[in-house]
């Protein structure tokens, strides 16, 4: 658990650095990548509080073994926060933020958010790289993440 929350912490820095450079898709990863470190810090504090005779149970998923792990653990770590922290752009938006023109769509967290901020695809006839931003956003989505980490360790 000491490492998932060293870990979670090393990602909020990296976000912080990563914006102050404006590198804001791999900012959102980072988010995602903490996002789901939440999940695995929360399930196994659960398990370690039910272990019984030094054994505890957990979902593989929570290692990335198994099927959708990336959805089984924000599935949980979206229980965790408020809900309006996940959403990084809502739909209609300023579109002087961004690019790409009225936002119809609210941007969510989600395991396609963090492959589109990291990897360059080619998706229906076109190519996909990033996602509209409000670094304001990820921040607060980062904050909320330390927030409930914070809680969880003080419990």
């Amino acid at each position: 658990m000491r490492l998932c929350a060293r870990n979670i912490r090393r990602f909020i820095n990296d976000i912080r650095i990563l914006l102050n450079d404006t590198s804001d898709w791999h900012a959102i990863a980072f988010a995602v990548f903490a996002f789901e470190e939440l999940a695995k810090y929360s399930e196994l504090k659960k398990a370690k509080e039910s272990g019984t005779e030094g054994v505890v149970m957990v979902d593989e998923r929570l290692f990335g073994i198994g099927k959708n792990p990336h959805w089984y653990k924000q599935d949980i770590a979206s229980r965790l926060i408020p809900q309006e922290a996940m959403t990084l752009i809502p739909a209609g938006f300023d579109p002087a933020y961004f690019d790409s023109g009225f936002q119809t769509e609210s941007v969510e967290v989600s395991p396609r958010l963090r492959l589109d901020c990291v990897f360059v695809d080619w998706r229906d006839g076109q190519w996909v790289h990033g996602s509209p931003v409000i670094p304001d956003r990820i921040r607060g989505f980062a904050n909320a993440i330390l927030d409930v980490l914070n809680k969880l360790e003080s419990s």
